[in-house]
Order: C-alpha cells, then sequence, then structure tokens
C-alpha cells in the first residue's frame, strides 16, 4: 500500500503522447499560413474571371489589387516591431480577425475602389498572421532544429496553393463567388483565432522548457547573434546584402509565378494543363523548404541561399528554352525547389547572421524592400510581353538579376555584433 508521503515523492506520470510543445508551434504556424496564405493569395485567381464578368473590369484593374498587397510589405517593420513588443500570441490573434473579416467582407463588393480598400486591409491583416510572426515564435522555439522547423511550418504555404485553389473554385462553382467570400473569411476567423489564443506561446521559457526540447544542450543563442536591432542591422553590410540579393531574385520568383500560365498556353498547352503545372511546381516547392531548411542545420545558410538562386536560374533557363514536355517537367521540378527553398532560407539568414533579440523588427525591415521587388517583376514581364510579344527577353533579365543575387551572397559575411 502507498501511503500519501510516498505518493507525494513519486515522479509525475509520463504523458502518453510525448512531443516537444515546439512542434506543435510548427503545426498551428504551418496551418496559419495555410489558410491565411492559401485563402488570401492563391485563391486569387479563382475569383478572377467571376469578377471580371460581374463588374466588367479589365484585367489589369483587377491585378492591381494583389500590387497593393505586395507593396503594403513596406509595413513589415511597423508588424515586426508589434511583434517584438507585444509578443506573436497577440499580432495573430489580431491578424487572424482582421484578415477573416476583410476577406469575408469581399463578398459585398459592389466597386472596384471597395474592392482595393478590402484588399488594403487584408493585406494588414496577412502582415500579423503571416511571415513575420511565425518566423518569430518558430524561431524562439527551435536552436539547434531551427532550419527544419522552419522548413516544415513553412510548408503550409505550398500546402495552401495546393488545396485552397481548387476548393475555392469549387465553392465558386457551387455557391457562388460572394457567398465563397464570406464562407473562407469566416473559415479563417474560427480555426485561427482560436489557434493563435490557446496553442501559441511566444518561448520555450514561458512553459518551464528550452528551445529543441529535452535534446537541448545550448539553448541560448551564441554571443556574436544576440544584442541586434534594427537600426545596428541597417548599419551592416551584411544585412543590405541579404536585402538586394533576395530582392533580384524575386523579381523572377514573382514573374514566373504570374505569367507562366500564359507562357505555356503560348507553347501549345491547355489553360486546364498549364495550371496544373503551376500547382505541381507549388508541391514540388514543399519538399524545397523541408530540405533547404534540413541542410541550413547542418552546412552555411549561405551556401545553402547560393544553391537556390542556381536551382532558379537554371529552372527559368529550362523555361526560356523549353522545347518538349520533358524540359517543361524539368522545370517544374527544379523551379519548384528552388523557390521553396528561397522561402525557406528568408528567416534562416536574419536569425544566423542577426539573432532574436529584434528578429521582428529586422525581419519586416526586410520585407519592407523584399516586397518591392516581388511585386516588380510581374508587372515588368508583363511590359516587355507587350512591347515585344515574348517574355523571352524578360528571362534573360531575371535569370541575370539571380546570377547577380549570387555574386551579393558571395560577398556575405557575419557582421560584428553592436556595441552595448
Amino acid at each position: 500500500m502507498i501511503c500519501h508521503r510516498d505518493r507525494e515523492n513519486m515522479p509525475p506520470p509520463k504523458p502518453r503522447l510525448d512531443i516537444f510543445y515546439g512542434w506543435w508551434i510548427v503545426a498551428v504556424g504551418a496551418i496559419c499560413l495555410l489558410l491565411a496564405g492559401g485563402i488570401g493569395f492563391y485563391s486569387f485567381g479563382a475569383f478572377f474571371t467571376p469578377l471580371i464578368d460581374e463588374f466588367g473590369w479589365s484585367r489589369a484593374q483587377l491585378s492591381l489589387a494583389m500590387t497593393i498587397a505586395c507593396v503594403l510589405g513596406l509595413a513589415g517593420p511597423v508588424v515586426g516591431l508589434l511583434v517584438d513588443r507585444y509578443g506573436a500570441r497577440i499580432v495573430m490573434a489580431i491578424g487572424a480577425l482582421v484578415t477573416g473579416a476583410a476577406f469575408a467582407l469581399l463578398g459585398f463588393t459592389t466597386s472596384l475602389w471597395y474592392f482595393y480598400a478590402l484588399y488594403l486591409v487584408l493585406a494588414l491583416g496577412q502582415g500579423g498572421i503571416l511571415n513575420i510572426p511565425v518566423a518569430q515564435v518558430v524561431s524562439n522555439w527551435f536552436s539547434q532544429r531551427r532550419g527544419l522547423a522552419i522548413g516544415i511550418t513553412l510548408t503550409g504555404f505550398g500546402l495552401g496553393g495546393l488545396a485552397i485553389l481548387p476548393l475555392a473554385s469549387y465553392l465558386i462553382s457551387a455557391l457562388g463567388w460572394r457567398a465563397t467570400y464570406h464562407l473562407l473569411g469566416v473559415l479563417i476567423c474560427i480555426v485561427l483565432i482560436p489557434l493563435s489564443i490557446f496553442i501559441i506561446r511566444d518561448r520555450p521559457e514561458d512553459m518551464g522548457l528550452l528551445p529543441d526540447g529535452k535534446a537541448a544542450k545550448a539553448a541560448s543563442a551564441p554571443p556574436s547573434s544576440t544584442g541586434w536591432t534594427l537600426g545596428g542591422a541597417l548599419r551592416a553590410p551584411a544585412y543590405w546584402l541579404i536585402m538586394g540579393s533576395l530582392t533580384l531574385a524575386y523579381l523572377g520568383t514573382a514573374s514566373v509565378i504570374t505569367h507562366v500560365i500564359p507562357f505555356l498556353q503560348d507553347k501549345g498547352l491547355s489553360l486546364q494543363m498549364a495550371s496544373t503545372m503551376l500547382a505541381l511546381a507549388t508541391g514540388v516547392s514543399i519538399c524545397g523548404r523541408v530540405t533547404a531548411g534540413y541542410l541550413a542545420d547542418r552546412i552555411s545558410v549561405k551556401y545553402v541561399t547560393i544553391f537556390s538562386f542556381l536551382l532558379q536560374a537554371g529552372g527559368i533557363a529550362l523555361l526560356l528554352g523549353a522545347s518538349s514536355m520533358t524540359m517543361i517537367w524539368a522545370f517544374v521540378v527544379v523551379f519548384g525547389l528552388a523557390m521553396g527553398g528561397m522561402f525557406a532560407l528568408e528567416p534562416l539568414l536574419i536569425s544566423r547572421y542577426f539573432g532574436l533579440a529584434s528578429f521582428g523588427a529586422i525581419y519586416g525591415g526586410l520585407w519592407a524592400v523584399v516586397a518591392l521587388g516581388f511585386a516588380g517583376g510581374p508587372p515588368l514581364a508583363g511590359y516587355i510581353f507587350d512591347i515585344r510579344g515574348s517574355y523571352n527577353l524578360a528571362f534573360v533579365l531575371f535569370i541575370a538579376a539571380t546570377i547577380l543575387a549570387i555574386a551579393l551572397i558571395l560577398f556575405l559575411r557575419s557582421p560584428q555584433p553592436p556595441k552595448s
């Protein structure tokens, strides 16, 4: 018989499902990216034709909404500062509310200016529920396995591209575009707000844990990566090299994503087949995100970034010379791996060279400039096509920009930490 005192001295029972809580953070982060990113970004194409048929807008007028959303990356430093000050948990809950409400309200669209205004609000909300806060909180929970954790988290974007676009298309055909906007917006709110409030915790220390779980032996960041602020990073050449290289590379990334379907149609593929190729490239990007994160835990993130840039240059070159389905399939694999790897490496470059002390603000500052590259590439490619009747010159320029991005990364060195 066990007496009361013996029971007090017994160790607590071991939980049946012994999973480090950081992996629950990863799961919630992936779900946030899947829903908020998949619905807010990838579903745009599903509403394209219904909106044009309803209101008679031009493609350029409608596409401007996405440009507005991309340019709003300029608010990245503000989002980052809010995350650093109030924590990812609060920012993500508010971001989910704003994102879901704005998307639902798009169902009441009656004019182009109303549509633009709601997309502006939608982009503001997404800033609070997507990359910056999600990467911040996952980075806090992992040290030795940070790359793998970030890579797995960012698969949410790829899954969103695979799942949400066909879902939105089905709902539009069954319920109409207005009801679909309402339904998907409510879905964001009822799923992501509770997950942000009840699951997200900003740091493992808040729960008496250490980064990486029981296996963590050196949870704290190395001295050279602590103490950075956004102001300090702005004075470091390494920050501008990272920013410049990603901006140059994303000129090509965004342009291919935007224009590959009409390009493949010009090559003789049907709309359905061309759309399938882009969807498959998005699916391959899931492998690219996880692989890049896994490799970044084992070799320098600088060299993983160079390899991803090389893959992108090769993928665009395959597209430029595509003369057979074999080359198009090769493009899908190579470009998909590059796209996934590059998206996963953004937060890893920041955490590796500037630490976590002001990660949100520094990562937000990066996106304030990188988003301009992402927003500027597609209209540049479209302009070149309108002038020359071909994407060839645009693709050559984007290959050159990606090679220049590689050259910038080659000069990347660990910055000296600011003096306290």
